[in-house]
């Protein structure tokens, strides 16, 4: 069971590419000028679930890159490198292309993405994520697609969702107390 040995009645685990399409999207390249212009996403414009648009840059993408690098809403992104896992939700009705060191996960299924985005903050909290190589440190596509899931009922993934939702309000409300 990897990260769970014991789970809950009804709850199983898997690993991550089991639930989720996932792939990275363009790598930058400044020979290549042939395709549409297009806005897209790296690694220092996702942040735990909130996106900074400060700086947005453009680069052609040819039409049959299109589908593989575009970020439609409820899609998960999780940076590849920088703050490794670092994760957030794509909740904007319009659609996005992203870069190469970024992975989109795409349920494949009925799922609470919020949940996964959740499980994901823990792990990456627990240092179960991370990267390994010499230098920079990356979360490979392979690495990404092997890391262990829980899979509760999806009418629990909804109530720990709303649950740890509150818990938040209720922190921020302390917060601002101080």
């Amino acid at each position: 069971m990897g990260y769970y040995p014991q789970l809950p009645q009804g709850w199983c685990a898997t690993i991550l590419g089991n639930i989720f399409n996932h792939n990275t999207g363009k790598a930058l390249n400044s020979s290549n000028k042939e395709g549409i212009m297009r806005k897209y996403l790296t690694t220092s414009n996702v942040y735990w679930n909130r996106f900074d648009f400060s700086v947005v840059k453009q680069m052609p993408f040819k039409e049959n890159e299109i589908d593989k690098c575009t970020v439609i809403k409820g899609d998960l992104l999780v940076c590849e490198g920088g703050d490794i896992g670092r994760s957030a939700i794509w909740d904007f009705d319009y659609d996005i292309c992203i870069q190469n060191h970024l992975h989109r996960l795409r349920p494949k299924g009925e799922i609470v993405i919020f949940f996964y985005y959740y499980v994901l903050m823990l792990l990456k909290e627990n240092n179960l994520i991370g990267g390994k190589g010499i230098g920079l440190l990356g979360l490979s596509s392979n690495e990404l697609h092997k890391i262990m899931l829980p899979i509760p009922p999806f009418a629990e993934q909804k109530r720990i969702v709303k649950t740890i939702k509150q818990l938040f309000k209720q922190i921020d409300k302390i917060m601002e107390n101080l």
